[in-house]
């Protein structure tokens, strides 16, 4: 015979289905609807007042058109694979976010000041409505490295202003914090602290007697981050149009930050742009002054050699070739000049200090002006990146590579024009030469006037090529166009948080998802039996009935609850288990056996009720009580009699007819019902039930009764049971809803499977009716005046743990037990059947 495998409780489950039983979830979340009801109505409360009480911000945007140059652009490829022109956005988007202007915009607006009213419930920003102004001096604004905190109260004619500041002792440090306390009476004034100086004046907006406002100082810089954060930049792939956002709780100043963050990202970007003008107006200033102390020198020395001397006209012939003397000095020295400007040029751009700096712009040479040109503007661009970015940036790095690139060529350019102009000058001076020796034929006089009068010539006309120069700089200088010009006026965008449909709905989610997340985990980790589709799930053995628990109304004595000519609901439920015992019991089978793991799972209440049951056929029926360790079926039946009992005969080696029927009583219930009670409580349970009498005595009783039902211990307790298992026929197994535990199904399926107890089936016991889980009312609530019995009070409270007998759980200690025949008062220890340990 091949061993039967013993399942286990999940894996019973498994084979029964889902673990999750989404239609009995779905049946526990509907009927709890209340509950959602009103964790809907709590959580959409909530959202109410959170809006009601929460600042709201909204968003203000502007588009702003970028100039960029075009020669300049790279052509990209995106991730879609379409090849697009890159106008250099990303450096712009970075110089919009950088702190630098946003600190400009900050100093501008004088947003490191802020007003608040204040409020029961929140404050209110005040912008550009406050009632009272408060400034301070910019050296002290730019020192704090914490906030200065003021509350100004109006009190009649009278402004308590209250607060504290701290002291910068460095960047990071201060010291403080040091308090606030003064009555203003006339504004303006000026209140003197040691972190500034605090000018306060009033606005066209009144401050009410017994209002408050709170005003906030804090330096721009730290401002400046918090804006810059919350500064939105978007380009567009095909064009120069960015899109600036800004979130606030005031839409206006929103508004104003957007329009003067261009104004500072022009300013910032035309102080780049002027850079190399600034520095060749400083170059050209510097040669004018250094010329034209030359050209009064030249001209002192004329006047004063001609007072010196009396000249006559110079004759034709000397006088042309001293003109044309003249002209080669004058091509020579327009060289020697151009050579000084080179000269001057290489100097100033190899210094270490000028590297990556802005370059003059060379006045002579057109292939270098250009190239300086060039290196200006990539100049330009690196300094505003180097706002936000370091040298190692990825988008300073290409620019410092192309500025190496240039300063070569430049350098180069340079050197080949220094030799050129070296060159002629060389061929000049041969010329010169000549036409010197042809002029020499002149008196000394006029050869020496005419030297003086053209080194005046030749520094006059530079000295006005240079005014010229200066003049066409300072004309650029002042042409610079903005670099960024907004398109439209700054828009409200509306109001973006908190947004009511958004938090109306997230509530309306979460006041549905708190009861069933906590009805989900009361159903996934309830541990216990709750009911007939929990106990299919655990075991494959036949549930014989579904009692619910009854009310006192419903027993007729004592505990009992099966009365004849009468059909409620308890009556049909005993009816029920009586009917399907009868189909489960073979002929000849009379015994049947009520134990359970536990006490408290309703073995007597049922066992005494199905005797009644069965009695009612006018079957003659016999309780037995063999729960001899915590005996309550006197109680059941409401009889005082401790002598009479089952324990009494079991001492006997071969007990008669006549001593089993000595010990049997009438029930008081039911004429074809009598009663073999336990008797005295014995000191030794499990070794009287294992003797051989037991099976006499139950063979007596077949021969008299119809129906055998016995009452035993609890088989998950002690071992009693699995002695008694030997002379019955069917088990009846209680359990009882929202008290076995499921781990009890490994203990009885594993007697099942080892024929430890004879054709076992369960009974589910204590539903109760008032439950809405128990809404089906397993059949028997919702026909004819059955319903009337859907709802009775619980038995527990005498029945649900063997009253004041105490428990299973400890077997060493059951009080003083009285006399039993032989034996003497003890405490009686008995070790539990290892076969049913587990």
């Amino acid at each position: 015979m091949s061993e039967e495998i013993v399942k286990t409780p999940q894996e019973v489950e498994e084979e029964g289905g889902s673990f999750f039983d989404l239609r009995a979830i779905i049946d526990v979340l509907i009927l709890n609807w209340q509950w959602f009801v009103l964790s809907l109505i709590i959580c959409l409360g909530i959202a109410w007042l959170h809006l009601r009480y929460t600042t709201p911000y909204y968003s203000a945007y502007a588009k702003m058109y970028v100039k960029t140059n075009n020669t300049n652009s790279l052509r990209t490829t995106n991730e879609l694979g379409k090849v697009v022109q890159s106008y250099g956005m990303e450096n712009e988007k970075l110089i919009l976010k950088s702190t630098g202007i946003a600190e400009e915009t900050v100093r501008d607006l004088k947003l490191y000041t802020t007003y608040n009213s204040v409020g029961l419930i929140r404050n209110r920003s005040l912008y550009k409505d406050s009632p009272i102004m408060v400034e301070i001096d910019p050296v002290s604004v730019e020192r704090l490295n914490a906030p200065i905190a003021m509350t100004i109260t109006r009190d009649g004619d009278t402004y308590h202003v209250t607060g504290t500041y701290y002291i910068p002792v460095d960047e990071v440090s201060s010291k403080g914090p040091y308090g606030i306390d003064r009555k203003l009476t006339k504004f303006p004034c000026t209140m003197r602290t040691k972190a500034g100086d605090l000018t306060f004046y009033t606005t066209n907006h009144v401050l009410e007697d017994g209002e408050s406002i709170q005003v906030t100082i804090n330096s721009p810089a730290r401002v400046a981050n918090r804006y810059a954060s919350r500064l939105g930049v978007m380009d567009s792939e095909e064009s120069s149009i960015i899109t600036l956002s800004l979130v606030d709780d005031v839409p206006t100043r929103a508004i104003d930050y957007l329009r003067q963050v261009v104004i500072s990202y022009n300013r910032q970007a035309n102080e780049d742009k002027n850079e190399a003008a600034v520095r060749t107006e400083e170059f050209i200033n510097d040669r004018i002054a250094k010329i034209s102390g030359e050209l009064s020198s030249t001209e002192s020395t004329i006047e004063s050699y001609r007072n010196r001397q009396a000249l006559n006209e110079m004759k034709a012939t000397v006088q042309k070739a001293s003109e044309n003397a003249d002209q080669t000095q004058k091509q020579m020295n327009e060289i020697n000049m151009q050579l000084m400007f080179i000269n001057d040029l290489s100097n100033t751009i190899s210094q270490p200090k000028n590297k990556y700096q802005m370059m003059p712009a060379n006045v002579t040479d057109a292939s270098v002006s250009q190239l300086i040109a060039q290196y200006n503007t990539i100049v330009g661009q690196r300094n505003r990146l180097l706002r936000t970015a370091s040298e190692n940036s990825p988008a300073v790095e290409p620019l410092t590579q192309q500025l190496d690139e240039l300063y070569n060529s430049i350098t180069m350019t340079l050197d080949q024009a220094r030799h050129n102009a070296e060159f002629r000058r060389n061929l000049l001076m041969q010329q010169h030469g000549q036409y010197v020796s042809a002029a020499n034929q002149s008196p000394e006089h006029e050869r020496l006037l005419s030297q003086i009068g053209r080194q005046q010539e030749v520094k006059s006309g530079l000295y006005l090529m240079l005014l010229q120069k200066r003049e066409e700089n300072s004309i650029s200088l002042s042409s610079t166009a903005d670099k960024g010009k907004l398109i439209d006026n700054p828009k409200y965008g509306g109001q973006v948080s908190p947004n009511p449909n958004q938090e109306y709905l997230i509530a309306a989610g979460i006041g549905l998802a708190i009861p069933a997340l906590i009805f989900f985990l009361i159903y996934f980790f309830r541990y216990r039996i709750e009911g007939h589709d929990d106990v299919v799930k655990l075991t494959d053995l036949p549930i014989l009935a579904d009692v619910a628990v009854a009310n006192d109304s419903a027993k007729e004595k004592a505990d009992i609850v099966v009365r004849e000519n009468k059909n409620s609901q308890m009556e049909e439920v005993f009816r029920a288990m009586r009917t399907n015992l009868q189909f489960m019991m073979k002929e000849n089978d009379k015994v049947i056996m009520f134990t359970s793991t536990t006490s408290g799972e309703g073995k007597t209440f049922n066992a005494a009720n199905l005797a009644v049951s069965f009695a009612l056929l006018h079957k003659k029926v016999i309780l037995v009580g063999l729960d001899i360790r915590k005996p309550r079926l006197a109680e059941q039946f409401d009889i005082e009699d401790e002598v009479h009992g089952i324990t009494t005969v079991l001492k006997h080696d071969h007990p008669t007819k006549e001593d089993v029927k000595e010990q049997i009583l009438p029930s008081g219930v039911h004429e074809y019902l009598d009663l073999l009670l336990a008797g005295p409580i014995p000191p030794n349970p499990t070794e009287l039930v294992s003797r051989s009498s037991l099976e006499e005595i139950f063979q007596i009783l077949r021969n008299e009764y119809d129906y055998i039902i016995v009452d035993t211990a609890p088989v998950g307790l002690v071992s009693d049971t699995l002695q008694i298992g030997r002379v019955c026929d069917v088990t009846v197994y209680m359990c009882r809803a929202d008290y076995t535990p499921k781990s009890s199904f490994e203990l009885i399926n594993g007697l099942s499977a080892e024929k430890k107890l004879p054709n076992m089936a369960i009974v589910i016991n204590g539903i109760d009716m008032s439950k809405k889980k128990y809404g089906y009312y397993y059949g028997y609530g919702r026909y004819g005046k059955y319903s009337r019995y859907g709802s009775y009070g619980r038995y527990g409270g005498r029945y649900g743990r063997y009253g004041s007998y105490g428990r299973y759980g400890s077997y060493g200690s059951y009080g003083t037990y009285g006399t039993y025949g032989n034996y003497s008062n003890s405490r009686y220890s008995d070790k539990q059947d290892d076969s049913v340990k587990r």
